[in-house]
């Protein structure tokens, strides 16, 4: 009967064991929300620049066989030509042209991982600020995250779920789950990465410059964190999240995103951007 009880105890203990691991490993990915470069390049689906600045009624292309109007842009009364509606840069993606406004707000688009600010709360909904015209809406059911229980024979229990409570004034990370212009953007934080963000510093730019922030292939936000040790983590509605060693790194890190964002439409930022955060580390004393 003692061997029996022992071997019984065993089994429990390793069952805790196994449960606070996992539980471990939920943390972790939470911790690492910036390491995954490849992950956050998908998430953007990178998008490519023509180094021209245009203005409203300019023409992009008489090439109508092999281009399409897309955002920011329409075909002309004879259908012969792809003008522009805004004054920005032009971009070609695909078979589409686009022009990327310099200013303007963020507009939810399904699937998009967004910096939220809980700013009002009832028992059916949290409202959330995401940086848009309209406040995002995310309910308790949309915040269930399953607790992963494994059991004797290395087989795992999904069934035990909790609803997460955020309070006025939380920053979370947040997918949307449904926008469209009738209804307000539905959000949720269940998924990777996503959920309240405790530590580090949130800042803003414009929407529309964050593709700069990232640049071609993600080499202008590989630079930024590795010239300044940062961790960082952008978000299509121009919120940016970051985590520095010490305060001084931080602050480099946000003066250079903020230059990145006033000189978003000119050519060779990133070769200038090396050498900007190169003599401001020797100036600041930055190691």
């Amino acid at each position: 009967m003692e061997n029996e009880e022992d071997e019984l105890n065993e089994n429990s203990n390793q069952d805790k064991v196994d449960e606070e691991e996992l539980e471990e490993d939920d943390n972790e990915d939470m911790d690492d929300i910036e390491s995954d470069e490849e992950d956050l390049e998908d998430d953007f689906d990178i998008e490519e620049y023509a180094r021209d600045l245009v203005a409203p009624g300019e023409v992009l292309t008489e090439d109508v066989n092999n281009f399409l109007p897309g955002r920011g842009t329409i075909l002309n009364r004879e259908k012969t030509k792809i003008i522009s509606l805004n004054i920005g840069l032009k971009q070609v993606k695909k078979n589409y042209i686009n022009v990327i406004p310099l200013k303007g707000f963020y507009t939810p688009r399904t699937g998009d991982k967004v910096i939220a600010l809980v700013v009002d709360k009832n028992p059916v909904r949290y409202k959330c600020d995401i940086n848009a015209r309209e406040l995002g809406m995310l309910k308790p059911k949309n915040t269930i995250k399953r607790s992963r229980i494994r059991l004797r024979g290395g087989h795992t229990d999904n069934s035990e779920a909790s609803a997460e409570k955020y309070q006025i004034g939380d920053i979370l990370i947040v997918k949307i789950l449904y926008a469209d212009r009738l209804n307000a953007p539905e959000l949720t934080t269940v998924g990777k990465y996503l959920g309240r963000r405790k530590d580090g510093l949130v800042i803003s730019i414009d929407p529309p410059k964050i593709p700069r922030v990232i640049g071609r292939n993600g080499s202008m936000i590989k630079n930024l964190k590795n010239l300044t040790g940062c961790n960082i983590f952008v978000t299509q509605n121009g919120r940016i999240w970051l985590k520095g060693e010490d305060i001084a790194h931080e602050r480099l890190l946000i003066d250079a995103i903020k230059k990145i964002e006033k000189e978003a439409h000119t050519v060779g930022l990133t070769d200038r951007m090396l050498v900007y955060i190169q003599n401001e580390k020797n100036e600041r004393g930055i190691k």
